[in-house]
């Protein structure tokens, strides 16, 4: 575990509470997402190192005004993720370094980092920017944090046995019954059995790459970690 820097001007519990106080009002994103994110953030940037201890659901809770609900779920989700545990006593604390490496962990998250991708792809094409400078954008942020793109390949997370397994368990099959086409996004409502059908925002890319037509039959590969509903 990487040695805390004497410098530390004041305690993580303190910085973090600083940090959700700055929750916006005109954030489309529901509260709880705003804190998992400013916390990865801090995780990113250095303000909480592995170790440091979180305040409880319930004080958390009061000191920003919120529901414990509210800060549970945002708990709930990033120790899914691995980035906070569990301590002993009571509370949490930011995840070891060395406990990320644990396989299943590892691809838990790797899993939401390719739904985040896939987000920030479609998003930035809908806003008619080109793949490059989608990618530019990322690479630009990593290294403002302090950590550039090597340029190395990266292995796969998964065993050799395991990507066929999956697909067969995470598969559905289905007709395509509609395709309604943009410029650069597309929505592909696929008929799963009668009265049983999925809606599917892709690419318009991705609907000429899979020769994708009305009546053709498609397989659909679950891969979201998570579902958010809405009214």
């Amino acid at each position: 575990m990487p040695a805390r820097s004497p410098l530390r001007e004041e305690p993580p519990t303190d910085a973090l509470i600083d940090a959700l106080k700055t929750l916006r009002a005109d954030d489309s994103a529901p509260v709880y997402i705003q804190i998992e994110r400013c916390i990865r953030m801090g995780v990113a940037d250095g303000t909480f190192q592995p170790g440091d201890h979180l305040p409880s659901v319930r004080d958390l809770a009061r000191q920003l005004g919120l529901s414990p609900n509210t800060v549970g779920r945002a708990y709930a989700d990033l120790s899914r993720e691995g980035v906070i545990t569990a301590r002993a006593g009571g509370g949490s604390e930011i995840t070891a370094r060395e406990r990320l490496d644990q396989p299943g962990l590892l691809r838990t998250r790797m899993e939401r980092l390719r739904v985040l991708a896939r987000q920030t792809a479609v998003r930035g094409l809908a806003l008619g920017l080109e793949p490059d400078e989608i990618a530019e954008a990322v690479r630009v942020e990593l290294a403002a944090h302090g950590r550039p793109v090597s340029g190395k390949a990266v292995q796969s997370t998964l065993g050799a046995q395991e990507p066929p397994l999956l697909s067969a368990r995470n598969r559905l099959r289905g007709t395509v019954s509609s395709i309604r086409a943009g410029e650069l996004l597309a929505e592909v409502t696929i008929e799963l059995r009668e009265g049983a059908e999925v809606i599917a925002a892709v690419t318009r890319t991705s609907v000429d790459r899979l020769g994708l037509q009305t009546g053709g039959r498609v397989s659909i590969y679950v891969k979201a970690t998570e579902l958010t509903l809405g009214p």
